[in-house]
């Protein structure tokens, strides 16, 4: 006699990120090439991401309470942005200048605790706003040469406050909660 085995199927845990979405008043230039060059750009705005996209057990309010406890270590602090940042020969964006030690120190903090098991030791943290990702090996030479405009520009705000968010797929994500910093 064989048994059957039931499977009980759950629901995948949710994929969520830290994100700062800046307000620059110049952001067009972003806006347009992201839109031809980022998978992401007709998805969602223009963000740093603090900490990579992860699937967890945590529940929002465990998360909120570790970022929380994280950012309210740093005053708003100025953030600017310009120069070409280029990863793997894939990934095209926008250098911190500005606020840039405070952005990886804050990265560094916040994959502590609860996070730390998401943390992937094999790549260097530079804060940075990807503005294109080459889809074809050799579309990445002319993604750096024609993202030059957009990057001898210089984008500035103030870091107020950074997003939990939650990626529901390619094309969708929730901006869950927002979290400040000190004032």
């Amino acid at each position: 006699m064989s048994r059957k085995l039931n499977y009980i199927l759950r629901p995948s845990l949710p994929r969520r990120a830290v994100v700062w979405f800046p307000n620059f008043s110049n952001a067009a230039s972003i806006d347009r090439f992201r839109s031809l060059y980022d998978p992401l750009g007709n998805v969602m705005p223009p963000h740093l991401t603090l900490v990579f996209p992860f699937h967890s057990r945590l529940t929002l309010d465990q998360l909120t309470a570790h970022v929380q406890k994280v950012v309210r270590a740093w005053p708003a602090f100025p953030v600017v942005m310009n120069g070409v940042w280029s990863a793997q020969n894939e990934f095209v964006g926008l250098g911190a200048q500005v606020g840039k030690d405070a952005l990886a120190e804050m990265h560094d903090r916040l994959y502590r605790g609860p996070l730390a098991e998401f943390l992937r030791p094999e790549f260097d943290y530079e804060p940075h706003i990807t503005l294109a990702r080459a889809v074809q090996p050799n579309q990445f030479d002319a993604l750096v040469r024609n993202v030059t405009p957009v990057v001898r520009e210089s984008y500035r705000d103030l870091l107020r406050s950074v997003s939990l968010i939650t990626l529901e797929s390619e094309t969708q994500w929730s901006r869950d909660r927002d979290i400040p910093l000190i004032w």
